[in-house]
């Protein structure tokens, strides 16, 4: 379970991400929504480690900003907007296997991690890629590297910034059912910054709008995605109708 209290991220002097409190249960994806520059990138990244943040961020009970850096690793997996981390002169594989071990003293990794990485790559229908470069492949390829990459070590936190952005149709359902899947079996905690309201609908139990950095809106994704309050926050009307048994959100004009 992810619980944040009063959470703040400032860059440079200003304040870009300002008292956000939230909570995602064990099993629960929750999507962070909100127009371009709203503070969703900027709070994920805080909680990853990569910026420092005010306030408590708390997973299952323990603070992340005291992990050590490695137990912070093995804690949470992320997956970011460009994953430039992959350029690394290894190949997928070696990636894996090296994500389970760097904290291991010399370089034998056990044969379970050979297991977990060919595991993982099943899962995400990627085994054809074990062999190849990261950099030899397409922005999508490499995106569902970098989510096999944050799975392999079983995080708690699933940490995911515009994961479908290098997508297409079918491997965006694809990569989010399979995070569906895994969020629900093992009972973690998944924190994801979507720019598609259909996705989200479909994906998220709940989900968080942020505007200026601030929480506008929070609570069951269906309950916070309204025709009202997407015409405030995104300065667009919008038709939400029912599809296949799910919301559909129709954008249909700006609003004057």
């Amino acid at each position: 379970m992810l619980e944040l209290h009063a959470v703040s991220v400032e860059l440079s002097g200003s304040r870009i991400v300002s008292d956000v409190a939230l909570r995602v249960g064990a099993g629960q994806t929750m999507a962070l929504l909100g127009r371009n520059g709203a503070g969703k990138s900027t709070l994920v990244k805080a909680l990853a480690g990569l910026l420092p943040y005010a306030g408590r961020a708390m997973l299952d009970g323990k603070e992340l900003a005291c992990l050590p850096a490695g137990a912070r690793g093995a804690h949470l997996g992320y997956v970011a907007q460009d994953p430039a981390m992959l350029a690394a002169r290894l190949t997928v594989f070696e990636l894996l296997l090296l994500s389970q071990n760097s904290r291991r003293l010399g370089w034998s990794p056990p044969r379970q991690s050979f297991q977990r990485a060919d595991d993982i790559l099943g899962m995400l229908g990627i085994s054809g890629l074990a062999a190849a470069m990261p950099m030899q492949l397409s922005g999508g390829q490499r995106q569902m590297v970098a989510l096999a990459l944050a799975l392999v070590n079983r995080p708690r936190l699933l940490l995911l910034d515009e994961p479908t952005s290098a997508l297409d149709l079918a491997n965006q359902f694809h990569l989010l059912d399979t995070v569906e899947r895994y969020t629900r079996r093992n009972g973690i905690a998944t924190l994801m910054v979507l720019h598609d309201l259909n996705l989200a609908s479909r994906y998220a139990d709940r989900s968080v709008l942020l505007e200026g950095g601030e929480v506008r809106a929070q609570g069951a994704t269906g309950d916070v995605l309204t025709g009202e309050r997407l015409a405030q926050v995104y300065g667009v009307h919008c038709h939400i109708v029912p599809v296949a048994g799910r919301r559909a959100i129709i954008p249909v004009e700006l609003c004057r």
